[in-house]
């Protein structure tokens, strides 16, 4: 559905993303004639052990395949390129998987192609797709989050590939000290990873209140990953995107406000 129709007219809308990445989504927002609120409460940092990051990199070449599964861990990954004067024919013969069409559009940035998107953006897909793809004894890297889920890699090593987990880059907390005011003001509140969940409770002191201050709340996530941390969280989740993208959270909240 289009957002040129302005349905979400003076909605008020906290985006929890991380700073660096929510232009997108206050750009949508706008054009559909709502107001974004700009809350970020994570932000995007170096792992706790960069080296083994950087010499992932290095060695990118070894395996059959690289996994992406955010467009963070791309940039993360070509930092260490750039840092270095290299580019991506440091990945040699080696096969790239992207988990969706956002982490593809990260790797497009820097003129790779990726060999593999499955069609919905979930581990458990990509996982599917990785083992349908590729041989056993397959020697995989996943470069991805330090606090990702294990999902991928278990099901990898469990079809008899060998998964090799780097992690690029870890997710922390930011604080706002307005942010409980600009959670007040809004109309609907906007989760696009389990990380943002759990940022939105750290901002508010903890589980109880951030499922109080949603109480009131549309609430919207991307993806069924999310909606179960909100779920955990004690709150109630009103609109789900099934499009895991900042377009498909607003095509999302087009169709729940208009009964489309």
């Amino acid at each position: 559905m289009s957002t040129n129709s302005r349905s979400l007219r003076g909605k008020r809308v906290l985006v929890t993303r991380p700073e660096h990445q929510n232009a997108q989504i206050a750009h949508a927002l706008r054009t559909a004639g709502a107001e974004p609120i700009i809350a970020p409460v994570i932000a995007i940092a170096a792992p706790d052990d960069p080296i083994a990051a950087a010499q992932a990199v290095n060695a990118a070449a070894e395996n059959a395949w690289v996994v992406f599964t955010s467009a963070n861990g791309v940039n993360a990954f070509f930092e260490h390129l750039n840092a270095r004067r290299e580019d991506a024919r440091a990945f040699g013969k080696a096969k790239i998987a992207a988990i969706g069409i956002q982490t593809a559009g990260a790797l497009r940035s820097h003129g790779i192609y990726p060999d593999l998107v499955p069609h919905t953006f979930i581990a458990e897909d990509l996982a599917d797709a990785l083992i349908a793809a590729s041989e056993p004894g397959s020697k995989i890297l996943v470069f991805r989050a330090q606090e990702a889920r294990e999902v991928l890699p278990e099901r990898l090593l469990a079809a008899g590939r060998r998964p090799v987990v780097v992690a690029g880059y870890k997710t922390v907390f930011t604080s706002d000290p307005n942010f409980a005011e600009k959670v007040a003001r809004s109309d609907v509140l906007t989760f696009t990873s389990p990380s943002t969940v759990q940022g939105f409770a750290y901002n508010l002191a903890g589980a109880v209140a951030a499922a109080n201050a949603a109480a009131r709340k549309t609430v919207a996530c991307i993806g069924p990953i999310t909606e179960g941390a909100a779920k955990e969280m004690g709150m109630r989740v009103d609109v789900v995107a099934t499009q895991f993208t900042a377009q498909g959270i607003i095509d999302a909240l087009t169709t729940y406000f208009t009964g489309g």
